[in-house]
């Protein structure tokens, strides 16, 4: 994995939930890492194409508003994490 890869997959496993229950949207992410919104962009989606992330639309607020988009970590991203930090 790239070092942007994981350093994008890691701010996803402090930051979001798997599933959608809690996920960001890219530009916590381009502070964070201090990385492009392209470049966010690019690496978000290439990890949700590897089964890493999911993209999940039209989400919500706890009170009900609507939030926009986001990435969160998948199951698999978790383990992947869990394999190279071991």
């Amino acid at each position: 994995m790239l070092p942007e890869h994981r350093k994008v997959l890691e701010y996803l496993d402090q930051h979001t939930y798997e599933d959608g229950e809690l996920c960001v949207p890219f530009a916590p992410i381009c502070e964070s890492t201090r990385l492009s919104r392209a470049r966010v962009r690019f690496i978000c989606r290439a990890l949700r194409r590897k089964g890493l992330a999911e993209f999940h639309s039209a989400l919500w607020t706890e009170e009900g508003y609507p939030a926009g988009a986001g990435y969160c970590i998948s199951k698999a991203g978790v383990k992947a994490l869990e394999g190279i930090l071991e």
